[in-house]
């Protein structure tokens, strides 16, 4: 659906995306995500035709957005970040407005806008001047107005940015029932936006792509060494001594206190070692117990920092 090949942008001297490349295949909602000026608004206005590369290309479908920005316009809605809008239109005035532009038949016009209202919940404020609304169903027109021609492709710019807390949520609701039948970009640097919404994530540091895949797998790849966590009733020293001589351990520390005789242990196996048969041997031969048992997978945030922080 989406290609992006070799794509460098400079600003003067400034690169801001140096040689990236991905993909994004119908029917995604994969997220953009990446700190402050990282490249993420660049890369979307280039793929949507609003900046021209340096160098590189990105196609939509089978068209080269250089070559025919137009026809790539046609099939993509973009949000961008600080929304524009016409303060001083109503909002069933900005839509009609918008299909306009959009090149709606006259007649479907209004079957469209009744659609966006219903779709993005607009029905309260359908008659309230733009000016008059909350930042939230700002949001909302601003999604409506990105909708409206019925495009294949939604790329998404910061859509929760300056929300509060319910307004994020609605959004995040939104934004999956749309990706449903959409294909969608969401760029951000709100981790739990993306785990919330996004079905695969693109990690971007400094203008270079600096990991992709789904959640789990960017958390199982840059995990490092597996960890297990163990929470174990028994006598702290003795615990502590008897899994550090278990066969393929390579470091056990304690991680956590429940009671004066429940602590977490949080134990290193050597490389493509299995311990769980090892370790439930050795907790019953001395007559401790098992409360929690899990593998230790590293968080979004945790992958997110690894990556970005130098």
């Amino acid at each position: 659906m989406i290609s992006v090949k070799n794509l460098t942008k400079k600003f003067g001297q400034h690169l801001v995306l140096d040689n990236i490349s991905f993909s994004v295949h119908q029917g995604e909602v994969v997220g953009f995500l990446g700190p402050n000026a990282a490249g993420k608004t660049t890369t979307m206005r280039i793929i949507t035709g609003l900046l021209a590369p340096t160098s590189g290309s990105v196609k939509v479908g089978e068209v080269d957005v250089s070559d025919d920005s137009l026809t790539v316009r046609k099939k993509i809605g973009y949000l961008a970040e600080n929304c524009p809008l016409y303060d001083e239109m109503k909002v069933f005035e900005f839509l009609g407005f918008i299909a306009e532009i959009r090149g709606i038949q006259k007649e479907k016009i209004n079957e469209r806008i009744k659609e966006m209202i219903k779709i993005c919940g607009l029905e309260k404020v359908i008659n309230q001047p733009i000016s008059e609304l909350s930042k939230g169903y700002r949001q909302r027109v601003g999604l409506a107005q990105t909708m409206i021609h019925n495009p294949e492709i939604l790329i998404l710019d910061e859509p929760t940015s300056g929300l509060d807390p319910n307004q994020i949520a609605e959004i995040r609701t939104l934004i999956k029932k749309l990706g449903r039948d959409k294909t969608v970009i969401l760029s951000t640097h709100i981790l739990p936006e993306v785990q919330a919404t996004c079905s695969r994530i693109i990690i971007i540091n400094e203008g270079k792509i600096v990991g992709q895949g789904t959640p789990e797998e960017l958390s199982q790849k840059e995990a490092g060494a597996e960890k297990i966590y163990v929470k174990i009733r028994g006598p702290k020293e003795e615990v502590v001594g008897k899994l550090r001589e278990m066969e393929n351990v390579v470091r056990v520390d304690v991680k956590d206190k429940e009671a004066s005789d429940i602590y977490g242990y949080e134990i290193e196996p050597k490389e493509d070692m299995d311990l769980r048969e090892y370790l439930s041997l050795t907790v019953m031969h001395n007559n401790w117990s098992i409360l929690e048992f899990r593998k230790k997978v590293a968080s979004l945030e945790e992958v997110f920092r690894k990556l970005t922080v130098k």
